[in-house]
């Protein structure tokens, strides 16, 4: 899996950034305008992205947050520092992100879960490729390792961290609350610390146990438990630290998220990236600001993500209003969650019309191009002749991008093959029409 996603993030790279003069990170260095620095939450946003991957069964509803808010007392509870603290709070809130099927996302809801499971180590390759995350990566790779009576320590002879056996017991907590949860909170209380005190040294430490004995006992921690709003979670978390994002951060965030999104939609593993990083680089050329390209490519890498809701049809929103409100409690990026929910409504999307924001018009072009790329006419030679031959509807306008490098002229590369050995370079680039049908302001 490894292999594969850096294959996946290769293949798309490849698409785009290995083809141009100035990679795009070198682009927004040159040209940010440091009025445009936000502020992003972090707690807020993980919360997003732990509620979007666990739309994916109505089973898995919750699970990252409430661990989250149980590994964040109990941390309290056993006199984690507070870089200790912070830490497992996080990679609490991501744990799983390495269940890339529905089968292996499922598997760890069994309370004797297998601890050989390959989540694990797939969402610590995953999060060690995102400097933001590098330090969860261990974390999360042994997050399902029991303590065996402090054989667990160690595991050939690499030591597992302390916040890997806490997570694995706020993990095993939720698993055991989600199966008696119809219990009556006083009942549900004593059952839980039943359950797990005959866990005690094989299973977890006997201090994690004790910990959890006081928790219980607080009616605050009950009341929280039972909410069906992930908001309220994270709102009961206090006291971490750092909890500011860059846009760049989102930017690496929305792609590892674009990679799960592909894992569970009907496109191929790299179709997220691919209309993201064409969308942010045409943001470029036509001279949006640093700030606005970035969220233009953070909107293609997400404008898929209503597939992940696979809850039932009759409970389920309009993918529209889902792409919107799974991303709004995140300060600061509501008009990507605009452009998102724009390319999934229920009429398809009219490019030529003057309301549309040029930032959705750029990603739904490179949707279209992404589209033609993968589609039955993807043996044409040279995506100009795609782009000639998939016009959209109607007449549309052309807006002139100079010296475009992702549009070569004959590249044989654009093939079934999907862009394997590309081997561009600068001869094959010249200066193409491509059809925007709304040329932006």
């Amino acid at each position: 899996m490894m292999i594969l996603f850096y294959s996946v993030t290769k293949r798309s790279h490849n698409m785009v950034a290995s083809v141009k003069k100035q990679s795009l990170i070198e682009i927004y260095l040159i040209n940010f305008n440091y009025k445009d620095i936000m502020t992003i939450h972090l707690l807020p946003t993980l919360a997003s992205i732990a509620n979007i991957i666990d739309m994916i069964n109505p089973r898995l509803n919750l699970h990252h947050v409430r661990t989250a808010f149980i590994a964040s007392h109990l941390a309290n509870l056993v006199n984690f520092s507070a870089a200790q603290r912070r830490k497992t709070i996080l990679a609490a809130l991501i744990h799983d992100v390495g269940g890339l099927n529905e089968k292996s996302r499922l598997e760890p809801l069994n309370y004797i879960d297998n601890e050989h499971n390959n989540h694990a180590l797939i969402g610590s390759e995953l999060l060690n490729r995102i400097p933001l995350f590098r330090p969860l990566n261990r974390i999360v790779r042994y997050h399902h390792t029991r303590w065996r009576n402090g054989l667990g320590h160690y595991i050939e002879g690499e030591r597992v961290p302390e916040e890997s056996h806490l997570l694995f017991f706020a993990d095993r907590l939720d698993v055991l609350y989600c199966e008696h949860r119809t219990d009556h909170s006083a009942f549900l209380s004593n059952k839980l610390v039943d359950i797990v005190a005959a866990g005690a040294n094989i299973l977890y430490k006997q201090e994690y146990i004790q910990a959890f004995r006081t928790l219980s006992a607080d009616g605050h921690f009950w009341s929280v438990m039972a909410s069906t709003d992930y908001r309220d979670y994270i709102n009961a978390i206090s006291g971490v630290h750092n909890d500011t994002l860059s846009l760049h951060n989102l930017r690496d965030i929305a792609e590892l998220v674009s990679f799960i999104i592909d894992q569970f939609s009907q496109q191929t593993p790299w179709h997220s990236a691919a209309v993201g990083h064409i969308a942010g680089y045409l943001a470029t050329k036509i001279e949006m600001s640093a700030t606005q390209a970035l969220k233009v490519e953070i909107g293609g890498l997400l404008h898929n993500i209503s597939c992940l809701d696979h809850s039932p049809q009759s409970k389920r929103v309009g993918a529209s209003d889902n792409a919107r409100h799974t991303l709004y409690p995140i300060e600061g990026i509501d008009d990507i969650s605009e452009w998102m929910s724009i390319q999934n409504g229920p009429a398809p999307l009219q490019l030529h019309e003057e309301i549309l924001k040029p930032e959705a018009v750029l990603i739904a072009v490179s949707r279209r191009v992404v589209h033609a790329l993968n589609g039955p006419k993807a043996e044409e030679k040279s995506l100009a002749q795609l782009i000639k031959n998939n016009p959209g509807r109607g007449n549309s306008p052309v807006y002139v991008i100079p010296d475009c490098p992702i549009f070569p002229t004959d590249y044989p590369g654009l093939s079934c093959n999907r862009w394997r050995n590309t081997g561009v370079n600068e001869s094959h680039c010249a200066t193409h029409a491509f059809p925007l049908e709304a040329k932006p302001a």
